[in-house]
């Protein structure tokens, strides 16, 4: 007897047909089609909101740590106006000379 892959082929064909033609299997594979590319929720979709979420997320990071460090200058500002004055706008009394030392 010659086995051919023809011959060898058939069974698994009917049984891949079979299960295709299956009712409950081919719906639950529409179901998992349409709910994985084509729903609202679709898994796209939610990677790209995790994308999103975790983007905003090191962004708010950022701007705490920006708020943190305008509170400290505020602060140090108000307790130290006249040093403030002095050292960023160079500014003196009518009566003192000023160096400039970089």
């Amino acid at each position: 007897m010659k086995t051919t892959w023809l011959t060898y082929g058939i069974p698994v064909v009917k049984r891949i047909t079979v299960l295709l033609l299956n009712k409950y299997i081919l719906a639950f594979t529409i179901f998992a089609i349409w709910v994985a590319f084509f729903d609202k929720n679709a898994l796209a979709t939610q990677w790209n909101l995790s994308k999103n979420i975790n983007k905003l997320e090191a962004e708010k990071e950022f701007l705490l740590e920006e708020i943190d460090a305008t509170r400290k200058l505020k602060e140090d500002i108000t307790r130290n106006k006249e040093k403030y004055a002095r050292e960023k706008y160079y500014m003196s009394k009518p009566d003192e000379q000023v160096f400039i030392i970089e």
